[in-house]
């Protein structure tokens, strides 16, 4: 215990000078500055990596549900039949199929698929679907012809083999540039007869 007195002075200096022994001097402030430098890059990159990752994720997902789309379309136009003249008949001849310009027929609503009876009436069909809880969906079909030898080439003439391209285009769907990307998928329906 401390009296008030005039060692008070004597007191508080040899406190000081302990004090002023456990200092850290210059060199090691400045480690301990490097030391915050690197945690502070460290905890940057980190943040960095992780919203990369939430990027890819949020993009992988949005392609995932744009391709269940485009697959679904392509079901729903495979159950129908190949051509306006097949959906009751019999056909041996390419020749009276459906000629250019393919498209739904009379009576069949252009953008409703649930009036659709055929495969080509798909050709020039949009739709936009706005109801789904995570983005927007664009989807545009083309149906042609095509020979089987060149299935990437459309023809401009009746073969039994048509072609169906549906593309999937949303602004939450964005390619490694960050500008808006399209999915594409395809397939090919051919006619067969058998006797």
């Amino acid at each position: 215990m401390f009296h008030l007195d005039k060692n008070i002075c004597t007191i508080v200096a040899k406190r000081d000078k302990k004090n002023n022994d456990k200092d850290m001097n210059t060199g090691q402030s400045l480690f301990s500055i490097g030391a915050l430098l690197i945690l502070s890059l460290t905890v940057l990159k980190m943040n960095n990596f992780i919203l990369i990752n939430d990027t890819v994720m949020q993009n992988s997902k949005f392609s995932i549900l744009a391709i269940s789309l485009a697959n679904s379309l392509i079901e729903e136009a495979s159950k129908k039949a190949f051509d306006a003249n097949t959906y009751e008949n019999q056909l041996s001849d390419y020749n009276l199929l459906t000629n250019y310009p393919l498209g739904p027929g009379a009576g069949e609503i252009p953008d409703s698929s649930n009036t659709f009876n055929d495969f080509d009436d798909f050709e020039g069909y949009t739709h936009h679907y706005n109801y789904l809880p995570s983005a927007e969906y664009d989807l545009k079909c083309s149906v042609y012809y095509i020979e089987p030898n060149n299935p990437e080439v459309k023809v401009g003439y009746r073969t039994w083999h048509k072609k169906m391209d549906v593309f999937v285009t949303s602004p939450s769907i964005k390619n490694e540039y960050g500008d808006q990307d399209t999915i594409k998928m395809s397939t090919i329906y051919s006619y067969w007869n058998f006797r």
